[in-house]
């Protein structure tokens, strides 16, 4: 009965959702700009009022915040755990289907609140000693270094921040630069994967190899990787991954991920037990999933991620990131003859959607609001002046931010 009542309310969803008509379509190939304005077309912002920045925040698609509304209906229309039981296959499609796309395993994946949550698993529940020494980038957000600061000083820890060129001339330079400030007592390397400062992204996989090579911890914060890169995380090789829906991912709001490699999830404490965890301290729920015992949670939201994910596997990541290189790229090359100089580097695999460019810094926040208020381009005045074009995004918006920008810089 119970499984007949859920495959109705499937049903339901089915008929009224924008996903299931967008099916064939997005599955085309995105031979030209007709393909992209009709992905475009799913997003509810106004041509007035354009997203750029998607490292901060992104506006969901019609089909993810249609099913966080119907969701909702449903729970607060009956909110008997007869009705809610549901939501927990819910969850468990979305689980595996976020995994999927990132090439884990199921069971390797939490899905989380966002970001610093996930963060802040990796930094309270690895087991350190007094003197042991964590890594981090000083590009990092602060979720992932003063973050292990704090625990520093509470602990007796020892955290160094390590500098990279702002023109790095390759990969084995950033490469050298943390392989040299590798110690003996160096138990954690803590990095983003690309900075929203610089928009820099550095060569994960050869950097967890390094690591690894000495005994090291590696985790990365993804939040601008997460919905922008193809991203296998085994062959990347990190511990240990963070990212949040609400970026790149196109997700719903407060939600996000915790990526714990298999051999990890034993050495790693949740920061909260609640329902969901068990009667005792022995009590192990299965893989990461021990890392979302958070008490009640917002099930229309972790129910729609799922949704999320069926837009990203329809499109393709391949082709996501490939959309987004096109549009930064071309936001480059149209402000090729500006005299802009760029914060982020210009090889193409040293960046990936996060793009910013030198502005001084009294006139970076007036050039942010006329670029939004006279060119309805929204940006940010970020180590910069920070454009995160994303598929929402069109050609002809990124032409307009290439003549607000010019028009100021003439």
């Amino acid at each position: 009965m119970q499984q007949a009542s859920r495959r109705r309310f499937l049903q339901t969803l089915g008929a009224s959702a924008a996903l299931p008509r967008l099916a064939s379509r997005l599955q085309a190939s995105p031979s030209d700009e007709d393909y992209w304005q009709m992905v475009r077309r799913q997003f509810a912002f106004s041509e007035d009022k354009v997203p750029m920045n998607a490292a901060n925040l992104c506006p969901s698609p019609r089909a993810v915040w249609e099913a966080v509304s119907r969701y909702t209906r449903d729970i607060d229309s009956d909110c008997s755990f007869q009705n809610r039981a549901k939501f927990r296959t819910l969850l468990e499609e979305a689980r595996s289907k976020v995994a999927g796309l990132l090439k884990a395993s199921p069971d390797e994946v939490a899905l989380v609140r966002n970001t610093s949550e996930a963060n802040s698993t990796i930094h309270n529940g690895l087991q350190l000693k007094p003197g042991d020494e964590v890594l981090v980038w000083d590009q990092n957000h602060p979720t992932n270094n003063v973050a292990w600061e704090v625990r520093a000083e509470r602990f007796g820890l020892s955290v160094q921040r390590v500098a990279t060129p702002s023109r790095p001339s390759g990969k084995d330079e950033l490469i050298s630069v943390f392989e040299k400030a590798f110690r003996p007592r160096t138990r954690v390397l803590a990095v983003t994967h690309v900075s929203n400062v610089t928009g820099q992204r550095l060569p994960m996989a050869e950097l967890c190899q390094a690591a690894h090579r000495r005994g090291i911890y590696v985790h990365v914060d993804g939040a601008q990787t997460w919905g922008a890169l193809d991203l296998d995380l085994h062959q990347m090789g990190c511990d240990s991954f963070a990212a949040s829906a609400h970026k790149w991912f196109m997700g719903p709001k407060e939600a996000g991920l915790l990526f714990v490699r298999r051999e990890n999830i034993a050495r790693i404490w949740p920061g909260v037990i609640s329902v969901g965890w068990g009667n005792d301290a022995q009590a192990d729920p299965k893989g990461a999933r021990k890392f979302e015992s958070l008490g009640q949670r917002d099930d229309a939201a972790l129910a729609a991620l799922g949704v999320a994910a069926d837009l990203h596997r329809m499109i393709g990541p391949d082709r996501i990131q490939s959309r987004i290189e096109q549009l930064a790229q071309a936001l480059r090359d149209g402000l090729s003859d500006s005299g802009i100089e760029w914060v982020t580097p210009e090889e193409p695999s040293l960046r990936a959607g996060v793009q910013i460019m030198k502005v001084d810094a009294e006139k970076r926040r007036p050039l942010f609001n006329r670029l939004y208020q006279n060119h309805g381009i929204a940006a940010a005045p970020t180590g910069g002046l920070r454009l995160c074009p994303h598929i929402y995004n069109t050609l002809e918006h990124i032409q307009r931010a290439v003549a607000g920008i010019k028009s100021r810089m003439a």
